[in-house]
């Protein structure tokens, strides 16, 4: 018995045996469907980025800054005031949109004379940018909803147009101190 060859088993992905594996197309055809199964899980799921088109969260996210969105942590916990969401308006509209959380389910907003109060309390807002009008409410705010509005009141397109927004339109949180910008 000549044959002194010990057999071995071999790694997943040996470039060794690149050139003389019969299967590499295989392998190399597995590898490219679970990353990309991958990339899109992760995309839909867990965080995925943005960036900023127009100026109603001016200053705080700049138009042309860049984000990024965490998608997992509203399924352990839920949204709270002064959290930058990004949001759709209703199921049939595909645009996306950055917003701060305002108001809370079951509390009632009031918006006059510029100022926006939460249950008889004038909330104290150092993020905004000029004067909330027009004047709102007093409303009570539904279960499961939320009350959104942009940081750059004068020019935002928010909940003092389109409703309070259901919390299952609510996409992920953004943290803009955290990795900004990115440009």
């Amino acid at each position: 018995m000549g044959n002194n060859h010990v057999w071995k088993p071999r790694a997943f992905f040996d470039w060794r045996f690149v050139k003389t594996e019969h299967r590499r197309a295989y392998r190399l055809a597995f590898i490219l469907f679970w990353s990309i199964l991958m990339y899109f899980l992760v995309q839909r799921y867990v965080v995925s980025a943005g960036v900023v088109t127009d100026i109603s969260m001016q200053p705080s996210l700049p138009e042309g800054n860049y984000y990024l969105v965490n998608k997992y942590l509203y399924v352990f916990g839920l949204p709270k005031r002064g959290d930058i969401v990004v949001l759709q308006r209703d199921q049939f509209d595909s645009e996306q949109y950055v917003k701060r959380v305002i108001g809370l389910p079951g509390e009632t907003l009031l918006i006059r004379s510029g100022g926006v109060y939460i249950n008889g309390r004038r909330l104290d807002e150092a993020y905004a940018f000029g004067c909330t009008y027009p004047d709102l409410g007093p409303l009570t705010i539904e279960e499961e909803t939320y009350f959104v509005m942009g940081d750059n009141r004068p020019v935002s397109e928010d909940s003092r147009h389109y409703g309070a927004i259901p919390g299952s339109h609510i996409h992920g949180k953004i943290r803009p101190d955290r990795l900004f910008p990115l440009r």
